[in-house]
């Protein structure tokens, strides 16, 4: 988990509304009918069974058994941590493998589940969902039984000796290279002259193949029908894909929004490593399991594989080894058609597992080879998808080509105009923003609770998630490096009550679960013309009963700090302490106990109960707090439809609009 020297703004997702008071022996309403008025006129009329919160708090007893070395510590987060930025942690603490641990949360109402890690001592991560609800977790992968749903075993492999290969086919690159020059819809292409394609040829087994141990071969495919996701699997898979590789915005202020996945997929260790080939470890066969496509032309996408070992290309200039790698034999894997139907478009569903054989380094030849079922270890295997209907190889139709893991060899089908070039960045002549250079991957491989897995983008829209496999076994695995933030909870006052303007900057504060024992207060703005002591931070040596102007070092109360813009606005670093808390101490309790003393009125602010106006809001969702002077009704458009509906809309603080909320100065993203 990361600390800074200053915490950022951060909205995480959990929302509490909360109110003014007077002091302890006088109701805040005995100040008259003014202030329920003026929250009206301002507010309009707001639900009556309105409590203002969007947090639901819990505990969860986890047991640290995931299938990890080094266990070091077990956390709880919002969402799957893999490639995902959003993902934030609730509550950590020190654990060693096989203990268990109980752990309190606070989390955005909005979320139905939550997960679970286990964290090695190098940073490795293992995840599993659970339901906000339940008592306890445990972690998948851990028996026998379990472990072979998931991945092929040595003995679990057929037995080969000999494979019938059948006549090769060019690919559509070796075909259009022999052509050299030609033209579709208006536009001539040329990179095919002289790129290197001619000899690329594409074989697969012939069907009267016959293999022991339940596989069998179809469309030049060898593959064998397996159980499914083991217990509790899929809801992880779910929650590493949809967090990950979004597809399009599913909320409902953003609906059908394709969301660029390509910045995520250029930070992934096999990118930046080994340029998305995986290495065969030399234990188990090397398998692809079908676990989504989220394309309507997936009976267009034929997926094969390549092999070489790193010997091979030694030495070599990387235009060399492209040109190596270019006349390298090319092996069907996956015919999509056999494992997807249209009604199974964007579902999740693990139902066959395909076998790559091993072929030896010769040179093919049609009719019977020989072969093995698992590589020899340290080879590279690289991945691609032959794209076109099939017995239509037609190569003037722009939608048709091969699309590879390792992007040099992209070059080539990146110009072609529509389908293709659409992925790439519009200052290269194509259609997107912060889109692919011509030589980006269109496979990408990511790992994810021990399993590598390879992503599919066959269009134009950089998503990545248009076929997803799980890689059965056979490859090592990369683990990455995650260091997801500590959840930052914003509590945002209004200093007055008779004469509130609502726009929720008057104090501001932040608060960050550092571990079970430990949360951290940061003091992060002032907009209040008033004098606002700190007051209910038990265990503090100096933010409590402290002026929030002078915890700035300010002795002027009409100074404005991290609420305004512009060359004379002051922007100043927040202030912080860390407070030693109960283990059982909720986040969401612990602010609850915080109010304010305004010694300029003698009123106090706290929070709000069922049916009463509300003077603060408690947003931990990367909250950007309204500008000075700006409501929060206009800097937040869907607040007020929370307000008349208690169950409308308690996600309104995610949407805010730019023009009108204070920049997140503090944000390290």
């Amino acid at each position: 988990m990361k600390h800074f020297e200053f915490l950022p703004i951060t909205l995480i997702g959990i929302l509490t509304i909360c109110s003014c008071t007077n002091n302890y022996e006088t109701d805040l309403y005995d100040s008259g009918a003014v202030a329920e008025k003026n929250a009206k006129t301002i507010l309009g009329d707001y639900d009556k069974n309105q409590d203002w919160n969007t947090i639901t708090s819990g505990s969860i007893t986890i047991k640290a058994n995931a299938p990890l070395e080094n266990i070091a510590k077990v956390q709880i987060l919002t969402e799957s941590p893999f490639f995902n930025e959003d993902a934030v942690v609730l509550n950590e603490a020190q654990a060693e493998s096989g203990k268990t641990i109980t752990l309190t949360y606070s989390a955005p109402k909005t979320r139905e589940t939550l997960v679970a890690a286990c964290v090695s001592g190098d940073g490795n991560y293992y995840i599993q969902v659970f339901n906000i609800g339940d008592k306890e977790v445990s972690f998948v992968g851990n028996s026998s039984a379990q472990a072979r749903k998931t991945r092929a075993a040595s003995n679990e492999a057929p037995t080969i000796s000999t494979i019938k290969l059948a006549a090769p086919v060019k690919s559509f690159n070796a075909r259009r290279a022999e052509q050299g020059t030609f033209t579709i819809s208006g536009t001539t292409y040329t990179e095919w002259q002289n790129s290197g394609w001619e000899n690329e040829l594409m074989w697969a087994p012939t069907d009267d193949n016959t293999f022991d141990g339940g596989w069998k071969m179809d469309k030049g495919a060898i593959y064998r029908d397996i159980d499914g996701f083991a217990e509790g699997e899929q809801a992880n898979v779910e929650a590493i894909v949809n967090d990950f590789l979004v597809k399009a915005g599913n909320d409902k202020y953003s609906v059908n929004k394709k969301r660029n996945n390509l910045r995520l997929i250029r930070t992934s260790s096999h990118f930046t490593l080994n340029n998305n080939y995986l290495f065969t470890d030399g234990k188990t066969p090397v398998t692809l399991i079908p676990i989504q496509a989220n394309s309507t032309e997936f009976k267009q996408n034929h997926v094969y594989y390549y092999y070489y070992k790193p010997s091979d290309v030694a030495g070599m200039t990387s235009e060399e080894e492209v040109l190596f790698i270019k006349a390298l034999p090319k092996f069907k894997a996956i015919p999509v058609e056999r494992v997807q139907a249209s009604a199974n478009i964007g579902k999740f569903f693990r139902n066959k597992e395909f076998l790559l054989p091993y072929y030896g380094d010769g040179t093919p030849t049609e009719g019977v080879n020989t072969a093995q079922a698992i590589f020899p270890s340290g080879y590279k295997i690289g991945f691609l998808n032959m794209k076109h209907n099939n017995n239509d190889n037609n190569i003037l139709n722009s939608s048709y080509g091969c699309t590879y893991g390792d992007g040099r060899l992209n070059y080539e089908v990146n110009h072609l105009k529509g389908h293709y070039l659409s992925a790439v960045d519009k200052k290269l002549g194509g259609s997107s923003e912060e889109g692919m250079a011509f030589t980006d991957p269109r496979i990408a491989v990511f790992t994810a609770n021990n399993k590598n897995y390879l992503c599919f983008e066959d269009g134009a829209d950089n998503t990545f998630c248009d076929m997803i496999y799980e890689v059965g076994g056979g490859t090592n695995v990369i683990e990455e490096e995650l260091q997801p933030e500590a959840a930052a909870y914003t509590m945002c006052f209004e200093d007055r009550i008779e004469q509130a303007d609502y726009d929720m900057n008057d104090v501001v504060l932040q608060a960050t679960r550092v571990n079970e024992t430990h949360i951290q207060i940061s003091v992060i703005a002032c907009g209040a013309n008033d004098k606002v002591v700190l007051k209910g931070i038990e265990n503090s040596r100096f933010l409590n009963n402290s002026e929030v102007h002078e915890l700035f070092g300010l002795d002027n109360t009409q100074t404005f700090v991290n609420t305004e813009v512009g060359p004379k606005a002051l922007r100043l670093n927040p202030v912080s302490e860390s407070i030693l808390v109960d283990k059982t101490m909720r986040i969401e309790n612990f602010l609850k106990n915080i109010y304010l003393e305004n010694q300029t009125t003698g009123k106090t602010i706290k929070v709000a109960k069922k049916g009463e106006p509300p003077y603060a809001v408690i947003v931990p969702v990367n909250f950007k707090y309204p500008m000075e002077h700006t409501c929060i009704k206009d800097a937040y458009t869907h607040f007020l439809e929370w307000a008349k509906n208690i169950n409308d809309s308690d996600d309104w603080y995610l949407y805010g609009e730019a023009k009108n909320i204070f920049p997140d100065l503090f944000s390290n993203k």
